[in-house]
């Protein structure tokens, strides 16, 4: 009897792979990892590597550690180089381990090839941050189409905003596999917000603080430039009341394009990379924040700060409408114009709510990873 009972528990334990590569794909999971760690489910956590020190620095402040370093990273690495390895690294691991679920988030390479190598064993997949779209398919490159392509081979569809929604059931997805559940960041920026960190350099307390990061592919062309030059204008027009702190990315092309046109002005410091949770407290601190960043734009509304997005287009139009970013591209004129309006008029958000949700995200993925684990969908 006793036996019987012990096979009835192995058979009832379901076991989750969750997969990340990137920096932003830890942040996003790791609220939902933490809650499911606390889970009667067996997880294996599987780390591609795809950015590796800017998404390790991360594991011991978010107690995450991978059962699997699949250490992909190359130097210059294509997008065929990541594709590849991944392709190759994740399948042995998968037929190994014979997930019950493989739970993955957002728009990245890794995002897309998991969901592919998965889909390939199938092994159905819950996309969290599911349906983000600009429906151009090479901006943002190579992330639209990933998370177009992971939308068709997805089981479970863990959709940010009811917009997101809307832009997979134009695809044809099941709407009875879609569920709104607010972004997990929301959780991510609350969680951060609770650990007291000072952060690693002085800022003049005195001064309006605006924080700048760039580095998209589609900027390198002309786009860098403009945004340097722009920083410069403003950082000259305004030399006693603004200061500029601008982590710049590792990325040599980026730092090539960025560094002599900024780095002799005294109100402007350029500093490495912050880890994420410095950087959040940067931003809380921030009186304005200048980004081609995707995700930042999801971190603000928790934060209550404005932010000038220099891109031409967003797959986060809910910040647009509530009032929080304000779409500039990376014309020069237009970046100054917009940035001196907010010094010198202030800003005020157009709605109350968040519109990226209210923290509980990870809970209701969680609850319904869960449901449809144990058959109750």
């Amino acid at each position: 009897h006793h036996l019987h009972n012990n096979t009835k528990e192995v058979l009832s334990m379901k076991k989750i792979g969750v997969v990340f590569g990137t920096r932003p794909e830890v942040i996003k999971l790791f609220p939902l990892i933490k809650i499911m760690k606390e889970e009667d489910i067996e997880l294996k956590i599987i780390f591609t590597g795809q950015h590796r020190e800017m998404a390790e620095d991360l594991f011991p402040i978010f107690q995450i550690s991978p059962d699997y370093s699949l250490n992909i990273m190359k130097e210059r690495q294509t997008l065929s180089d990541i594709t590849e390895r991944i392709l190759e690294r994740l399948d042995k691991i998968l037929i190994k381990e014979k997930f019950d679920i493989v739970v993955v988030q957002g728009d990245t390479t890794t995002t897309f090839v998991s969901s592919l190598v998965s889909f390939y064993h199938k092994i159905p997949v819950a996309h969290v941050e599911a349906g983000l779209r600009t429906h151009n398919r090479y901006f943002p490159f190579p992330e639209e189409m990933n998370r177009t392509l992971v939308g068709k081979l997805a089981t479970l569809h863990f959709a940010p905003t009811e917009t997101a929604k809307e832009n997979l059931l134009r695809e044809g997805v099941d709407k009875k596999n879609i569920f709104v559940t607010g972004n997990t960041i929301v959780d991510a920026v609350m969680e951060i917000l609770k650990i007291d960190k000072p952060l690693p350099f002085k800022i003049p307390e005195d001064r309006k603080l605006i924080v700048v990061t760039a580095h998209r592919r589609e900027s390198w062309d002309e786009g860098l430039k403009n945004i340097a030059l722009s920083i410069k204008e403003i950082a000259l027009k305004f030399p006693e009341e603004v200061y500029f702190v601008f982590p710049l990315h590792k990325n040599p092309v980026v730092r090539e394009k960025i560094v002599p046109i900024i780095s002799n002005l005294s109100n402007v410091k350029i500093v490495e990379p912050l880890n994420y949770v410095d950087f959040i407290h940067l931003l809380k601190r921030s009186f304005l924040i200048l980004s081609d960043s995707g995700g930042i734009q999801e971190e603000i509304p928790t934060l209550g700060k404005p932010m000038l997005l220099l891109r031409n287009e967003t797959e986060r139009p809910e910040a647009i409408e509530s009032g929080f970013v304000f779409l500039v591209g990376t014309k020069r004129e237009r970046i100054v114009d917009e940035a001196i309006r907010i010094i010198k008029d202030g800003w005020k958000p157009k709605v109350k709510n968040n519109p990226f949700g209210d923290g509980k995200a990870s809970e209701r993925i969680l609850k319904i990873i869960k449901e449809y684990l144990y058959g109750n969908i």
